[in-house]
């Protein structure tokens, strides 16, 4: 009974909707001739990175950071502040759990793929909900878009403008879907904790992610990362399969819950 009412708060009706009537066929081709190239090549580091986390390789932890590093700047030039934010975050949590991964695999014991406790996956999500209307607050008052602004005046971004030709924040975008995209950080941020924990239910929790990127990011004309997140979904099924096969072959007393 409380799921309609929470999908109207954050929007995911009047998104879906728009997402049918907006013409996806028409749209595509002239969507991805203007995509930035930094786009193309964060979506191509992405895909790779989920390519090597279904594979168990710690490789995708590096890939990963080296993506999201990229998607900061065309998120922050296309409205999407809080996946701007969310990928600067990645950034850090992917340092996590690179070290994490490189830890356990020194002592000569790969962390397993375990069910994490119900508690311990309710504790992440309480915290992400009693942070959200913070974030909303912050984003949806122009607070984080007069910090960025004042970032951009300064001298820490002259060597990005050189990289991408000009200032990829030199006109900073009003922010689009503050709700929904302040939903879909932190249920990220969950996400990739229990991933760095190995614990099998974030895939469970990508996968609900990706069905909503999908829309967000073709209504906001991030067109070839809509696609992107699109190829996630099947993606995240195989990493789910291949994390239970793996974590099926011990038994309930050798698996490693890392809780």
């Amino acid at each position: 009974m409380l799921i309609c009412p929470m999908l109207s708060v954050f929007q995911i009706p009047i998104v879906l909707e728009i997402s049918v009537n907006a013409g996806f066929g028409n749209m595509l081709w002239s969507g991805i001739q203007q995509m930035h190239p930094a786009e193309w090549i964060a979506a191509i580091l992405s895909f790779w990175c989920v390519v090597l986390a279904a594979k168990n390789s710690i490789w995708n932890w590096p890939v990963a950071m080296a993506g999201s590093t990229i998607y900061v700047f065309v998120f922050l030039n296309s409205g999407l502040y809080s996946d701007a934010i969310l990928n600067m975050i990645f950034v850090g949590f992917q340092i996590y759990g690179w070290i994490s991964w490189r830890r356990s695999s020194f002592v000569g014991e790969s962390i397993r793929p375990s069910l994490g406790h119900q508690k311990s996956i309710m504790k992440v999500l309480v915290v992400a909900l009693c942070v959200y209307p913070f974030w909303v607050y912050i984003v949806s008052s122009g607070l984080f878009a007069n910090v960025i602004s004042a970032l951009v005046s300064g001298d820490i971004f002259m060597g990005i403008s050189r990289v991408f030709g000009q200032s990829p924040l030199s006109n900073i975008a009003p922010p689009r879907f503050v709700y929904l995209d302040a939903m879909l950080l932190f249920l990220s941020l969950s996400a990739l904790y229990m991933q760095a924990k190995k614990w099998i239910q974030n895939w469970i929790l990508w996968i609900l992610v990706d069905l909503i990127y999908v829309p967000v990011y073709w209504l906001n004309h991030n067109y070839i990362t809509a696609i992107l997140y699109l190829i996630y979904i099947p993606l995240a099924l195989k990493g789910l399969q291949m994390w239970r096969g793996e974590m099926n072959k011990f038994s309930p007393g050798e698996r490693n819950t890392n809780d």
